[in-house]
């Protein structure tokens, strides 16, 4: 679930970037205000356009070989416009970007040069306006390769993705594994223990009551022990506190390149409240990997004989910008109520998740 609402976003983003990106249109009738426009060139843009915006859509969807004809589609736009007023050169660099974004980024930058060398002997053939055609090359060049590092970028966060989904299946499966080595070694001895007793008092109940009688009561008192034994286990599985949240913390920020600052010492705290506080900690870095885009965060303990607080920021974007409040947020908040406590999130430079709790739920003394 948490993976599709990573999807989704990047979705979203990704269209919006992708409809802002048609501001470059505008570029095109900056040639309008040095020569007023005929009906036919009017004509003729209104045209493209309306072709062009059909295949910019869909070309963003996929970056394959396929789409190398989008790309020529532009190129042939830009073609067909030159005898028109207007800086056609707008579609020219709408190509480029298309250019960038080809994987591997050595087949982007071979198109790239390919369609710079392509455009210039156009504009020279044609005999277009050379400071014009020049100006259309360099900015497709810059286009395209900026497109191109971004690529990159989205490609390494993929691999990111991956790496840590990977990871976190890797250890699910440890887990499952633990549990089944502990379960075996609580039960399989108690179990064969029940066995064999209940096999004794089975024989013995006409012979010898009075013993069979004691074998059942061993047999209970094996079974309310193992029972026991399992609960404490459950428990243990289940249990989390803030010191390992933050150890959890500092592997997964390291991972996605943030670097962690632990500020103050923790306070002494009760169970109850230590598992509250390390699932907040959990939730909020898993907001900063997974949507913050940040380099540092920082989590500090503030106690002043009355309150602990506990503050997590990030230097990212606002992880919570975008979205609506999810279910490990709304869970987080009914966690620290429940205790009495209150919390606040606030977008201002980055992302602040402030828990703050009273002293009697604190654990800690004066």
């Amino acid at each position: 679930m948490d993976d599709v609402i990573d999807i989704d976003q990047s979705e979203k983003r990704r269209k919006r970037w992708q409809a802002f990106n048609l501001v470059y249109l505008l570029f095109y009738f900056t040639q309008w205000f040095f020569v007023p426009p005929t009906t036919v060139d009017i004509v003729a843009i209104v045209v493209a356009i309306a072709i062009f915006l059909p295949i910019f859509f869909s070309s963003f969807e996929k970056h394959e070989p396929r789409y190398l004809l989008h790309i020529a589609a532009f190129e042939v736009i830009a073609l067909c416009l030159s005898p028109f007023s207007g800086s056609q050169g707008v579609f020219h660099v709408y190509a480029c970007v298309q250019a960038g974004y080809q994987r591997p980024a050595k087949r982007g930058f071979i198109l790239l040069g390919a369609l710079t060398v392509w455009y210039g002997a156009v504009g020279f053939l044609l005999d277009f306006y050379w400071p014009a055609v020049l100006f259309s090359m360099f900015l497709g060049v810059v286009t395209g390769l900026s497109c191109s590092a971004a690529a990159s970028g989205l490609e390494r966060g993929r691999a990111l993705r991956r790496a840590q989904v990977l990871e976190r299946q890797r250890a699910a499966l440890a887990e499952r594994e633990r549990i089944a080595h502990d379960l075996h070694d609580l039960l399989g001895q108690t179990l064969t223990t029940v066995a064999l007793k209940s096999e004794v008092a089975h024989k013995l109940i006409d012979k010898d009551p009075a013993r069979a009688k004691a074998e059942t009561a061993e047999v209970a008192e094996a079974a309310r022990n193992a029972l026991a034994e399992i609960r404490a286990a459950v428990y243990d599985m289940t249990a989390t506190t803030v010191e390992q949240e933050i150890e959890r913390a500092e592997q997964a920020l390291t991972a996605a390149g943030v670097a962690l600052e632990i500020s103050d010492d923790i306070p002494p705290l009760d169970p109850t409240v230590s598992k509250a506080l390390g699932l907040t900690i959990r939730e909020a870095t898993t907001n900063i990997v997974r949507h913050a885009n940040a380099t540092q965060a920082r989590i500090a303990f503030r106690y002043d004989g009355e309150t602990l607080e506990v503050v997590v920021r990030d230097n990212g974007q606002g992880a919570l910008e975008d979205m609506q409040e999810g279910a490990g947020l709304s869970g987080l908040r009914k966690r620290v109520r429940a205790l009495g406590g209150k919390t606040a999130i606030r977008m201002q430079s980055g992302t602040e998740v402030r828990i703050s709790l009273p002293f009697e739920h604190s654990g800690a003394s004066a």
